[in-house]
Order: structure tokens, then sequence, then C-alpha cells
């Protein structure tokens, strides 16, 4: 038996309902729901990184690329030879070669074809380049000042661009490359 919390009376622990007064006496599966998301707000929130740890993290990852050793991997030769639009490789040839290519460093020197702004607050241009010679790729370049800021945002199409930065995947038959920099 349990009491009532609106009468004060007892009632069956199983009973939903109090028969004395009428006062629903378990939480309906909505309120639960709704607590449930509550609770999970607050913890996501208390978890949550601030807007200047996240800052000391990407400082921290920008310097680790900086100073890590690229691979000897080129943009042209077999690489743009399995990814190009008229290539005689198949898609299973071109997933090995991402599979080997995937989180490699490359320092490359490329074709700027296209130039857009992915984050603003973070200064996170993506910067897409022309296929050709080399592999297209889409370079997701980092400016950790304002004169880079300036520079990549006074790239135009035919210009080419060093960067170095992970590869990450494909997209379109195209390289992602992140975390990239400038080089200079």
């Amino acid at each position: 038996m349990k009491k009532c919390k609106s009468c004060n009376k007892n009632v069956s622990k199983s009973a939903k309902i109090c028969p004395h007064c009428g006062e629903k006496l378990k939480m309906g599966m909505f309120l639960k729901l709704v607590i449930g998301i509550i609770v999970i707000g607050v913890v996501a929130a208390i978890f949550s990184a601030t807007d200047e740890e996240k800052a000391d993290l990407l400082t921290k990852t920008l310097n680790e690329m900086e100073s890590a050793p690229a691979t000897n991997y080129s943009p042209s030769g077999k690489i743009a030879k399995h990814f190009g639009l008229m290539s005689d490789n198949t898609d299973i040839q071109r997933d090995n070669l991402e599979k080997e290519l995937k989180d490699k460093i490359v320092e490359w020197y490329l074709e700027v074809y296209e130039v857009n702004i992915s984050d603003e607050k973070s200064s996170l241009y993506r910067v897409q380049t022309a296929s050709g010679n080399n592999v297209g790729t889409f370079v997701y370049v980092y400016a950790r000042d304002n004169e880079e800021k300036s520079y990549i945002e006074g790239l135009k199409t035919g210009d080419f661009v060093k960067i170095k930065g992970r590869i990450t995947g494909t997209s379109m038959r195209n390289l992602n490359i992140k975390d990239a920099i400038l080089i200079r």
C-alpha cells in the first residue's frame, strides 16, 4: 500500500488512479520522455566543450599538422589516374586506393578551382582544386591569421596554392583533405 499525494488515503501500489479522489498516481510516458530529454540536455551542456577549449584544440591540431611529416604521395600519376573522370579503373580499385590513402598527411601544390567559406567563426575555407594532371580535391584549410585569411579570400580560379593536410576520404572522385594549413 501507498498513500495518495492528493487525499493522503491508502491505495494499492499498482493503482494508476486514486479510487478515493480520482487523482492520477503514476507518471505518464510523455512526462517521462520530457524529463529524459531535459536530463540529456543538462548532461550535454555540462560536458560540452567551451568555445575557448575548442579553439585551443584546433590550435593544437594545426600545430601538430605543421610539424607532422608528409608522405611522398603525389597528386598526379596513380592517384590522378584512379580518380580521374574518364578513368578505366573500377570502383573497387578506387575504394582500395582510398583505404590506402586515408589518414595520410600530404603536402601538395594544387591549382585552385573554387573557394568557399565553410565556417566563418573558425576561419575554415573549402578550396576545391582543379583536376586534370592532378587529382581533384576538396581541401578544408584553416586561416591561422588575417594574412592567411586575406590570401585565401584573394585566390582565383587558376591560382596555385600549397597546402598540407590529412586525407580523410573521397567525394565525387575528389579527395577530401581536412585539418589543412597553408604552406608558404
